[in-house]
């Protein structure tokens, strides 16, 4: 348990940050919001301790509190933001873009992207509803809500224009289409989809058949995000 409620120790850090463990004790912990706490890491954290981009929090603060940081095109001034996979990070006054992906041990790094590619988001697709008002709602995995959007299922992705803030492309599960591993042993690894099947009496669960190379693994959907076709639309290694 930690001191202070924005800390936790380093050693209760989730796997998916790139920070040493038996360092300094403590560690800031990210704000809460719609990221899950163990798919997102603070931005103080990636900036300071993974990329060496700043020196310390109070540089962090400086920067956005001068408007010098964008995340996904927006201002905000929470140093322990809650950065998640493929969130882009963007210094207006460098003009340098990064995007939040994961390393091949599954860790959460920033790597550079162009200015025209920052203003892409790749996001999946969690939940689709009916709201009040007969209107259908749909819910990204960052928390943001769209409405009115018919095309797409659960699971699928969507490729968003954060220029004009509306869908650009709607991304699914179909033969050749690349996957890419958010979690588990094979996080960040690049597969292909060969085929899904249904689980349990009800079908809710579902496995995904994919290929690695020359060897075909199955997997949880919940641990895979569709990310294109033959070629990726944004930076995701």
């Amino acid at each position: 348990m930690s001191r202070k409620t924005n800390h936790i120790s380093r050693l209760a850090a989730p796997s998916t940050w790139k920070v040493m463990r038996k360092s300094l004790k403590w560690i800031a912990k990210t704000s809460p919001g719609s990221r899950r706490f163990h798919e997102s890491v603070p931005l103080v954290v990636l900036l300071r301790d993974v990329e060496g981009m700043i020196e310390n929090k109070r540089e962090l603060k400086f920067l956005l509190n001068s408007k010098s940081i964008l995340i996904n095109g927006k201002r905000y001034n929470d140093t322990n933001f809650p950065i998640g996979l493929f969130d882009v990070i963007s210094f207006p006054n460098t003009k340098k873009h990064y995007r939040a992906v994961l390393n091949n041990k599954g860790k959460l790094i920033a790597k550079e992207i162009s200015a025209k590619e920052s203003n892409l988001l790749l996001l999946k697709i969690s939940k689709k509803q009916m709201i009040r008002g007969g209107k259908l709602q749909m819910t990204l995995s960052n928390g943001w809500n769209v409405l009115g959007q018919k095309e797409g299922s659960v699971s699928d992705s969507v490729l968003y224009d954060l220029s004009n803030d509306k869908i650009k492309e709607i991304i699914s599960y179909k033969s050749g289409a690349k996957v890419y591993f958010t979690d588990g042993k094979r996080a960040g690894t690049i597969a292909d989809f060969k085929d899904q099947k249904e689980l349990g009496i009800l079908k809710r669960d579902k496995l995904v058949i994919l290929t690695i190379g020359k060897e075909t693994v199955e997997s949880s959907i919940n641990n895979l995000m569709v990310i294109g076709d033959k070629k990726e639309a944004i930076t995701v290694k």
